[in-house]
């Protein structure tokens, strides 16, 4: 993302013309880095604003990547590379293939407190799990998952793959409990189905950091100019 910010005003002008070039570019510099850090600052609440329960993770993932100087006065501010991966498609839109592993879409979970799935979950649940599996006849492997069942109770059977059967013809890969019977029946835990996801823009990353860049630019260009001036030999 590039903003664009004029080097104006008079006592700039008044600077160049006495030959203090140096000191214009060094307050510039300044200014740059002081305005790029005042949008980095300011972005975890707009994060929080524009998106529905951003993690802390998301929210600081935006820095000042790349400084300044007086010889290129040019200051980047973006998201770090984790959180770019996904908050590109928040800011522009677009459509996501996932890989072979597909999407991960939960179903009968409980979502942490930011709707995600829990962190580490989906390998415990996989290595609990395992076999193909094909209703109205036998289960590969029933494996119980560790957890706050009451004594006495029968292990949760899981299953991890695609189901095969009648009602499954299009059901994708995932982890499924099973509900015991004849034949019985599979509940949803996540999904992991191989389609392409579309995503709405929903964060206005270069519109908010541009109206930050024009309130702060001018006065903190001014201070530096001011600075620079008083100090120079």
């Amino acid at each position: 993302m590039k903003i664009s910010v004029d080097i104006k005003g008079l006592e700039a002008v008044k600077a160049h013309v006495a030959g203090l070039g140096k000191q214009v570019a060094f307050a510039a510099s300044k200014a740059l880095n002081a305005t790029g850090k005042a949008i980095a600052d300011a972005m975890p609440a707009e994060i929080e604003r524009a998106i529905d329960k951003p993690t802390p993770f998301t929210k600081r993932g935006v820095r000042v990547l790349k400084y300044a100087n007086k010889g290129k006065l040019e200051t980047t501010v973006g998201f770090m590379a984790a959180q770019a991966k996904y908050m590109d498609f928040q800011i522009s839109g677009g459509s996501y293939t996932p890989g072979k592993q597909g999407l991960k879409l939960p179903g009968g979970i409980t979502l942490d407190s930011y709707g995600n799935i829990p962190k580490g979950i989906i390998a415990k649940l996989k290595s609990a799990a395992g076999g193909s599996l094909v209703l109205g006849g036998t289960v590969e492997r029933r494996l119980g998952v560790a957890g706050n069942r009451r004594k006495g109770a029968a292990p949760v059977q899981l299953f991890y793959g695609i189901p095969r059967g009648k009602g499954y013809e299009n059901a994708p890969v995932g982890i499924y409990r099973r509900i015991p019977g004849n034949p019985g029946k599979l509940i949803p835990i996540i999904l992991f189905p191989n389609k392409t996801a579309r995503y709405k823009a929903r964060f206005d990353f270069q519109g908010k950091a541009k109206a930050i860049a024009q309130r702060e630019w001018a006065t903190r260009f001014d201070a530096a100019l001011t600075d620079a001036l008083r100090t120079a030999k």
